[in-house]
């Protein structure tokens, strides 16, 4: 028995697996706190009535499309502060993280602009409910302009992480889930003198918490001595050119494949809707349990980028291909323990949020699907995070295209109205979507990593 304990410990695979949870355990614990902002704002607003519920499902899946794009594009300077981490480049990270929030300011503003000028008038378009749409319209307003302050702590966020100092960014989130938490409970139901604000109180309460969060990663990397070294340059020339089409010549893709991802899961919110606020309310529910558990495995794709990009950025390009498959086979292990959660307590998560036995039985019904469908949202999500390692953007960009929108999103449409399946058959589009991903990704990534790649033999 200790022989056998002792080469597991001693083994490749456990050894690499402890550098990535080390390295994941404040990004996944950052991400956690990020979701429970959700959840929380979830919690607090059923309070308030499946209407309520309903709304805030409504307007947060489709805002939630937008800032998820926006943080994609800067999602692959992880690895590129990592690459440069790996070669002591210290000075030219400082270069990376100025132009990074460069993009970070103008994707906000188009953002912002598009949401408030050509989207929210034309809400009625999405064909919910009018007490939907007219309890989510200020909702949404007040939502948008929250994107900037979230941009600004993920381009931080990205430089911290990818140089090792992942603690960071996870401090920062818990204080922002604490504001966050403390600020929906006083302004949704206006106490310690604050004015009741209802529904609208959640989305003030998120705006103040993300600001507050921003604020905090400025001051920390630029009054913090340790980050003197990659701000020796000042910061006042003019942006080069060049290094922001390369930001965006990465980033956008990655935003897109964010973008067609969260938009399938968005666009099943908004069908769902079409079937009333009692499905819509439970699809909410099923959706902040799945994301909640899903996080672990986005922390560990970001965590696998890392190790890829600094691998690759010493030449040790075998660890950089074992780094990514170790991290999916981790995931993997992790998300079967969850998809039994799921089954097993598929009629008591519910219970957190609502007493309803309708939005309960449907809730149960579709944490079913769930728990077939963790493995390969896992995978998928660790794949794309190991391929941003190699800076390969584009490909996931049309898998995800694929997968979600010629896959996933017909299928689940087909099987609910069609086929007479109704709201289960949205979960099961998105299945599909998610086995088509996963195993698309995969492959990707295991003929990128050995292209030109030597493996040794063990």
């Amino acid at each position: 028995m200790k022989s056998l304990l002792s080469k597991i410990l001693n083994s490749k695979f456990f050894k690499e697996s402890k550098v990535l949870l080390l390295l994941a355990a404040p990004i996944v614990i950052g991400q956690v706190g990020q979701n429970i902002i959700q959840l929380a704002d979830t919690m607090i607003v059923g309070t308030l009535g499946s209407t309520a519920l309903g709304a805030s499902a409504f307007a947060g899946s489709v805002f939630v499309v937008f800032l998820i794009f926006g943080m994609g594009i800067l999602a692959p300077t992880t690895a590129l502060f990592a690459r440069n981490e790996g070669q002591k480049k210290f000075s030219e990270n400082g270069i990376l993280l100025k132009h990074e929030l460069g993009v970070a300011f103008g994707i906000s503003f188009l953002l912002i602009a598009f949401l408030n000028l050509l989207l929210i008038p034309h809400l009625d378009l999405f064909n919910q409910k009018p007490e939907i749409i007219e309890l989510g319209l200020m909702f949404f307003k007040i939502l948008t302009w929250s994107i900037l302050p979230s941009m600004i702590y993920h381009a931080y966020k990205q430089f911290t992480d990818g140089i090792g100092k992942t603690k960071v960014g996870m401090i920062v989130m818990l204080i922002g889930v604490l504001i966050n938490i403390a600020g929906n409970y006083i302004l949704i139901h206006g106490l310690y003198g604050f004015p009741k604000l209802g529904l609208n109180g959640s989305a003030w309460a998120t705006l103040f918490a993300r600001t507050l969060m921003a604020l905090l990663m400025f001051l920390y990397v630029h009054l913090h001595p340790h980050y003197s070294k990659y701000l020796e340059q000042k910061w006042s020339g003019a942006f080069d050119l060049p290094l922001i089409q390369q930001i965006l010549s990465l980033g956008v893709p990655t935003g897109l494949f964010y973008l067609f991802q969260v938009g399938a899961f968005s666009g099943a919110a908004v069908m769902m809707g079409w079937f009333g606020a009692v499905p819509l309310a439970a699809h909410q529910i099923a959706i902040s349990l799945a994301s909640t558990s899903f996080l672990f495995t986005l922390g560990i794709g970001i965590a696998a980028s890392i190790r890829v990009g600094f691998e690759l950025g010493r030449g040790e390009f075998y660890l950089a291909r074992y780094a990514g498959f170790t991290a999916m086979r981790v995931g993997a292990i992790y998300m079967s323990f969850c998809a039994l959660g799921f089954y097993f307590l598929r009629f008591w998560f519910p219970t957190f949020y609502v007493s309803d036995p309708a939005v309960i039985d449907w809730a149960a019904k579709f944490f079913v699907v769930v728990a077939i469908f963790e493995v390969f949202d896992g995978v998928q999500a660790i794949a794309m995070g190991a391929l941003r390692g190699f800076s390969d953007t584009k490909g996931p960009g049309i898998i995800s295209f694929f997968a979600y929108w010629i896959m996933g999103l017909p299928v689940g449409y087909w099987l609910a109205f069609r086929f007479q399946a109704g709201p289960v058959g949205i979960w099961w589009g998105l299945l599909t979507g998610l086995v088509f991903a996963s195993i698309l990704l995969s492959w990707r990534f295991h003929k990128i990593s050995l292209k030109n790649i030597p493996i040794p033999a063990d």
